[in-house]
């Protein structure tokens, strides 16, 4: 059964349609990687699947609910969301940060408990952070940092994961570390959907048979085809605008860009 199913969705805002005719259904352990330039709708598809955004046209739904229907909390137990790396304005430990996704579990007054520490402890351990639970927040670089909001993701025990940008700004080893988790996650059982600016990311974590890339365009055209499909050097010209190449390497188990 799907998890997201997303029915002829139309994405924007009251005076204006972004992008039409976006369907697919995603399962437990299937990637949707979504492509696109800036200002091409990425950030409005997610506001949408996450409820915080009404559709203009057609449906998204959750294990088969409407998510119209749904409330904020309903919906954060099925999706967890991932953001672009972000500084810690408060100097709250990595355990403490994990277990904030525990809210959706516990009442109005609420606090975590011996339960939500363990699974918060066991989020850590999926992504290899385990040794760095009483560590400050602040103190993290980069790529540890994402990793322990992927595990805050996690420990909202969701069953599908929405990233926006998870190796934004992040160096080259940084990088790999974070698409290695995505694709382990995923291996898991996760259903994991995320937005990139760099095609070879995308094939990277949507390696598999079911795995797909929703491209975007600037005039809101939205196709979705498998990893072979979408890294073509006419269908990325198209989508970015520019002279593209793809290559493989004797070496590289996915292609390479270059313009």
């Amino acid at each position: 059964m799907s998890l997201i199913s997303l029915r002829d969705l139309t994405i924007g805002y009251p005076r204006r349609s972004i992008a039409s005719g976006i369907s697919i259904d995603i399962a437990a352990g299937q990637a949707l990687g979504v492509l696109g330039p800036n200002g091409s709708g990425k950030t409005t598809l997610f506001c949408t699947v996450l409820g915080l955004l009404a559709p203009l046209a057609g449906r998204v739904e959750l294990d088969g609910r409407l998510i119209t229907a749904m409330g904020a909390a309903d919906i954060a137990r099925r999706i967890a969301y991932v953001p672009q790396i972000a500084a810690s304005l408060f100097n709250f430990s990595v355990i403490e940060i994990v277990e904030m996704a525990r809210a959706p579990h516990l009442g109005w007054f609420g606090r975590p408990g011996c339960r939500d520490r363990q699974i918060a402890l066991d989020a850590l351990a999926q992504v290899s952070m385990t040794d760095f639970a009483e560590r400050d927040f602040a103190e993290l670089s980069g790529g540890e940092r994402q990793l322990v909001l992927i595990a805050r993701a996690l420990a909202s025990e969701a069953n599908c994961l929405l990233l926006d940008e998870p190796t934004a700004s992040l160096d080259f080893g940084n990088q790999l570390l974070v698409l290695d988790a995505l694709v382990a996650l995923k291996s898991s059982g996760l259903a994991v959907i995320f937005t990139t600016h760099d095609p070879e990311h995308a094939a990277r974590v949507c390696s598999g048979a079911v795995d797909r890339i929703l491209t975007i365009s600037r005039t809101g055209h939205a196709e979705i085809g498998t990893p072979a499909d979408v890294m073509q050097p006419k269908a990325l010209a198209a989508l970015y605008g520019i002279s593209v190449n793809v290559f493989t390497t004797r070496h590289a188990a996915q292609p390479m860009i270059s313009d």
